[in-house]
């Protein structure tokens, strides 16, 4: 028996379906930033992929955590310990590396856009 809403394994296993896509188009997104800035200077570079990756890393999680075969209220839970991960590596980056907060700001920006951008890309099911 299927449970309507819950993913199964097939059904969001690929890379250009589900969330896995937008974790895709996020990651391609901040690596392109990263790279660019990189270019004008090293530390601006470094800064915005550990700001997107602040914000990649929870966000494949979730990804993976949502193609799991537990329906309801656990899908509410992944998503607040997701957010609870996001701020806590965004503490951890910040306390201990000690970024150039434009470029930090700007990976963060750049991964949040892309994920905005990639729901918009996805391809629709048939």
């Amino acid at each position: 028996m299927l449970i309507p809403g819950v993913a199964y394994p097939g059904e969001m296993g690929t890379i250009r379906s589900g969330a896995f896509f937008i974790v895709a188009v996020q990651a391609i997104a901040i690596g392109l930033v990263a790279a660019m800035l990189a270019v004008s200077a090293p530390g601006l570079g470094v800064a915005a992929l550990s700001g997107g990756l602040a914000i990649l890393m929870p966000n494949l999680w979730l990804a993976w955590a949502s193609t799991r075969r537990k329906p309801g209220i656990w899908l509410l839970v992944k998503g607040v310990v997701k957010f609870v991960l996001t701020a806590l590596l965004m503490a951890i980056v910040l306390a201990n590396f000690s970024p150039d907060p434009t470029g930090f700001f700007s990976g963060i920006a750049v991964a949040l856009v892309a994920h905005a951008a990639g729901g918009f890309w996805q391809r629709q099911p048939h």
